[in-house]
This record gives C-alpha cells, structure tokens and sequence, in this order.
C-alpha cells in the first residue's frame, strides 16, 4: 500500500514531463520544437488538465507495479528465507520485476493513448 502511495505521489510531479516525451517521440510532423514548446502549446489549448490527460489511469498503473512488486518481493523473501545465494536472490528479484512490469503494462498502454489524444 505504502509502495503505491509513494509512486503515485512521485507521479504527481513527473506526469508532464513524461507526457511530453510521449508526445516528442511521436511527433512525426515536427508540431513541436522542444519540450518547452510542447508543454506551452498544449497548455494553451487544453490547459492544465491537457498536461495530465491519463493521470488518473497512471496512477492506478503505479499503484499496481508498485503494490504487486513489493508483495512479490516480500512473500518471495520470506519463502527463500536468509541463507540463500545471491545469484538466486537476483534471479528472484529479476523475475517479480518482469512479473510486476506485466501486471502494470496494459495500464500503460491506454495510458500513453490517453495523452496522445491531448492538444
């Protein structure tokens, strides 16, 4: 729960900057300048709520990458026990990663939609 609030909050402050290197990397036509013109052009034509279109659908997608990858970790932490091997604690850490990255990913994909549809 704790893990979820935490990125949830970070997001709070990051959201734009990562919509507007969506919306960069997808500018096929050279709408934009830079980064400080993408975020002035969309500001101007949707406003604040045009920088964090898809907020909402992030968030539910941080709470869940966050929340299912420390309870994986934890659960699998306390299964493996203290006299583990570091290579399999790795492999253990690589794996609830990939796991968590899966559970988080169709959240992202309507997400990087949502801000297409911004400007």
């Amino acid at each position: 729960m704790s893990g979820g609030c935490a990125g949830a909050t970070s997001l709070s402050v990051v959201y734009p900057l990562d919509f507007t290197r969506t919306r960069l990397a997808a500018d096929t036509k050279k709408q934009f300048k830079g980064m400080g013109d993408c975020l002035t052009q969309i500001f101007k034509s949707d406003g604040p709520q045009g920088l964090y279109r898809g907020f909402g659908i992030s968030v539910v997608g941080i709470f869940f990458y966050r929340a299912s990858y420390f309870g994986l970790y934890d659960t699998s932490k306390g299964i493996m026990g203290k006299d583990v091997n570091i290579v399999f604690k790795f492999f253990v850490a690589n794996c609830v990663t990939t796991v968590s990255g899966i559970i988080a990913y169709p959240l992202d994909s309507v997400r990087r939609r949502m801000m297409m549809q911004s400007g």
